[in-house]
């Protein structure tokens, strides 16, 4: 019990100074990012995955442009954020097993949120071989870009929707769009 308190403790220290190093506006968009990513996970009716994934009030959903700078765009940033959770995996996996799924699943989300659905651009992987905190984060990424943007939340449906199964994983599209039909809007 001791040891999994020192890797809490520890991971959520070098969490903390690597959020200090982040730009002010892409830190508040990966924890957008990460609030998306639940209601869509929750939408899919998988929130045994945040119960799996979360560690105390820690989510790995919330560091998807670790590493980013200002005015960075594509996915270069995506390697110095995967890189820096798998080195936490490496340093705390053997003391806990829930800093092992935390540090794996943040490194997945890092790595596969630039990923097309049909086809990833940068690795032979493509549909669910893509893990699923990667597809849900690249949905839940556009989403919070083109609601920067000041798109409505039906313009966001009607952008996203036509890449369903291309770009985007068709199952959490629809998750997207039953939401958005039972709240009448994509915020709560």
């Amino acid at each position: 019990m001791e040891q999994n308190n020192q890797a809490y403790l520890g991971l959520r220290q070098a969490l903390e100074t690597a959020v200090e190093a982040m730009n002010p506006e892409i830190r508040a968009h990966s924890l957008r990012t990460g609030q998306r990513m639940e209601t869509l996970i929750k939408e899919m009716g998988r929130s045994d995955l945040l119960d799996l994934w979360t560690w105390g009030d820690l989510s790995p959903l919330n560091y998807h442009d670790l590493g980013k700078n200002p005015g960075e765009y594509g996915a270069a940033h995506a390697e110095a954020g995967e890189m820096f959770f798998k080195r936490l995996h490496r340093l705390f996996s053997q003391i806990s097993g829930q800093a092992a799924i935390f540090t794996s699943i943040a490194a997945d989300v890092c790595h596969y949120h630039h990923c097309y659905y049909g086809a990833c651009r940068f690795e032979s992987v493509s549909g669910g071989d893509i893990p699923l905190a990667g597809r849900v984060c690249a949905v839940a990424d556009a989403w919070d870009n083109l609601a920067l943007d000041g798109l409505r939340p039906s313009q966001i449906l009607t952008s996203l929707e036509p890449q369903s199964g291309g770009r985007y994983d068709p199952e959490v599209i629809e998750a997207l769009r039953r939401f958005y039909e039972r709240h009448g809007a994509l915020e709560l």
